[in-house]
């Protein structure tokens, strides 16, 4: 079947995707993220080194490289349709220095990284859906630690919190000795989000 790519609009411009049915789409939460690297950046961070943890369709890998220029950008996710439909947006940039990989968190990479991308699940558990893989990306039950955890790759995490979501994530991060500073709120009608910026001591 022929693919279908999708354009979504972000402070960076239109990003290409393909529209994936097994693939969580960029929503409120995945522009808010890109406003924070931007944020991020004009400030005068560098970062060389970057993990997009749980990558979906790839926005935020395509971000990540327009804003930061990393030597090193890997995009990892646990879903087959999200690593597929991924490779082939983030190749289309023509970015050599981007991997793409299937894995379950970060337990498949070695060494320590500059920034971890993370964008978790938190969708309540006993939502009804059919999709598995959808299931495995959106929906919170014992997912969301275990990115918390696989985030600790970095010394820095740059991570979305919603109100909707019952995992302490302060909790997860303060407990290996990172601390936090919010860079941007935005009020929804069912949720609050932020996007915190976590640095190691």
């Amino acid at each position: 079947m022929k693919e279908r790519y999708i354009n979504i609009s972000t402070e960076l411009g239109d990003i290409k995707i393909i529209d994936n049915k097994h693939v969580y789409k960029p929503s409120d939460d995945t522009l808010l993220i890109i406003k924070a690297m931007l944020y991020l950046k004009n400030k005068g961070y560098v970062f060389e080194r970057i993990i997009d943890i749980g990558t979906g369709s790839g926005i935020l890998s395509i971000a990540a490289q327009k804003i930061f220029n990393p030597k090193v950008l890997i995009s990892i996710d646990i879903s087959p349709y999200a690593v597929m439909a991924a490779k082939k947006v983030i190749e289309m940039e023509n970015k050599g220095n981007s991997i793409v990989i299937r894995c379950d968190g970060t337990f498949c990479l070695r060494g320590l990284y500059d920034l971890s991308i993370v964008n978790p699940p938190y969708l309540p558990s006993n939502d009804k859906i059919d999709d598995e893989w959808i299931v495995k990306s959106w929906q919170e039950e014992n997912n969301h630690e275990k990115v918390c955890l696989s985030s600790l790759k970095s010394k820095n995490i740059l991570i979305l919190k919603s109100s909707l979501s019952k995992f302490d994530q302060d909790k997860c991060l303060k407990n290996f000795n990172y601390n936090k500073q919010t860079i941007l709120k935005e009020n929804l009608f069912m949720e609050q989000l932020e996007v915190n910026f976590w640095q190691r001591n």
